[in-house]
């Protein structure tokens, strides 16, 4: 559709210079991007940032009109606190957030009943009224209801109170003439953070050097040069849901560095201050280095686990479950760590035959303290499979149980493995025979460590009376 809209396209630029020119004339004071004297950004893992501001302005004697431009889209403006020096000089009136953007469709909304002109390839002028936006403009020209006018749309002002960008603007009164230091802090959402990890183990998988990153993400609709970043780890709470950020990053490309934050507690979370000044573009997504650790201590298991209805005699058997593959290190200054661990995304590698480095798999970790244990499911092993049978199942009382089950667990690798089978039971319950010790975890769940030797299987039997 359309040349008509060029000309329109091509207004908005000078219009809004002469808005803007008129509005100076009228004597408000216009704090830009360039007028920042320093900036905090302190990140959350929730879609949540707090940023505090200060910028320089010149205000005048008496009531002023203050606009603060390149604010974030998606500042949250109740959140908004404003100081202006510690004399008193400065007094807040009035407080408005302006977000009524410059665009196509909001200038041709506010053109909904007005006269407007297409100017045809001859230079002819039409005329016509628009009657309506949904769905797309609506117009009368003449005696007709038309949809699609041939020409180029042109109209002969810029609608009033049309912003270029989000502002917030203030009524205020200055005492006095001159510079002043005004501080603003807000909250805005769009912008968020998680950490990245990547654990590289040795040939025998025992040992593993570990790579952390912070990723942030801003997609806030407004961009900070020079800024100061913080990050808190922990899950703050906050009066509305929260979307989960979910990214990849391929950290092998990403050069090593050494740590660049300084961690601290914070009451109950924990502050990552980057050491150095940082721009955070709009629509970006940035990498920094946290810490390196090497020679951790590793280990590896296979797990298998259960269904609840397996011993309520009902429904059929999964007679290959899937072997799980975990690998799990301990958080300990003794293992070459003993550092608070924030939430994301560590991704296993291995070296193959000929060096190159395999990614093994991946899983997500929760906000992990100093002494506790990181355990990681990577995926299902491939030699090593699992058949069950439930070999007998009666009815000894009228709410009384007994299952019996063979579990057989070959090996095809090369080296002996120890297979955890996990058994969620249920219901009131007790073993009454088992090949192999059995152990229980819980009210509700059994266990079996089941050795089996390299290219060989092991079967484990057991029987349990379970009462409803």
């Amino acid at each position: 559709m359309l040349r008509k809209w060029t000309v329109l396209g091509l207004m908005l630029s000078a219009l809004a210079t002469a808005a803007a020119a008129a509005t100076d004339a009228a004597g408000p004071v216009i704090s830009g991007a360039g007028a920042r004297r320093g900036v905090d950004v302190t990140v959350y893992n929730q879609d949540m940032a707090l940023v505090r501001e200060t910028r320089t302005v010149e205000l005048p004697e008496g009531d002023v009109r203050l606009e603060f431009r390149d604010v974030p889209a998606r500042i949250n403006p109740v959140t908004l606190l404003v100081t202006g020096g510690a004399d008193g000089r400065f007094e807040l009136l009035e407080q408005n957030y302006e977000f009524d953007l410059l665009s196509r469709e909001r200038i041709l909304e506010k053109y909904v009943g007005r006269d407007v002109a297409w100017i045809q390839e001859d230079g002819t002028r039409v005329q016509g009224t628009l009657l309506g936006m949904s769905g797309g403009p609506v117009f009368r020209v003449g005696n007709e209801i038309v949809f699609d006018v041939p020409g180029r749309l042109a109209l002969p002002e810029l609608p009033a109170n049309l912003r270029e960008r989000p502002t917030l603007a203030w009524l205020a009164h200055s005492d006095k003439k001159g510079s002043l230091d005004i501080e603003a802090s807000y909250v805005t959402q769009g912008m968020s953070w998680q950490a990245d990890y990547v654990l590289q183990l040795d040939e025998a998988g025992k040992r593993g050097d570990l790579q952390s990153w912070v990723s942030v993400d801003n997609r806030s609709g407004g961009s900070f040069e020079g800024a100061r970043l913080l990050l808190v780890a922990g899950d703050v709470n906050q009066v509305r849901p929260q979307p989960e950020m979910l990214m990849a990053m391929d950290m092998a490309k990403v050069s090593r560095a050494g740590s660049a934050f300084e961690e601290e507690a914070l009451y109950d979370y924990h502050l990552y201050t980057l050491q150095n000044p940082t721009t955070l573009l709009d629509n970006q997504i940035k990498q920094i280095g946290l810490f390196e650790a090497s020679g951790l201590s590793v280990q590896r298991q296979y797990r298998v686990t259960g269904q609840t209805y397996f011993f309520r005699g009902m429904g059929r058997l999964d007679d290959a479950p899937a072997v799980e593959v975990f690998y799990s290190w301990a958080n300990t200054e003794k293992n070459g760590l003993g550092k608070p661990l924030p939430a994301g995304v560590m991704r296993v590698y291995g070296r193959s035959s000929g060096g190159g480095r395999q990614l093994l798999g991946e899983d997500r970790i929760k906000h992990t303290p100093v002494d506790e244990t990181v355990e990681l499911r990577i995926g299902n092993a491939f030699d090593v499979v699992v058949e069950r049978v439930r070999t007998d199942s009666r009815k000894l009382a009228e709410d009384l149980y007994r299952h019996s089950f063979s579990i057989t667990i070959r090996n095809h690798k090369s080296e002996a493995v120890t297979v955890d089978v996990i058994e969620p039971v249920g219901g009131f319950w007790e073993v009454q025979t088992s090949s192999l010790p059995a152990r229980k975890v819980d009210a509700s769940t059994l266990s079996f460590a089941v050795p089996v030797p390299a290219k060989g299987e092991t079967v484990l039997t057991y029987s349990v009376d379970v009462r409803y």
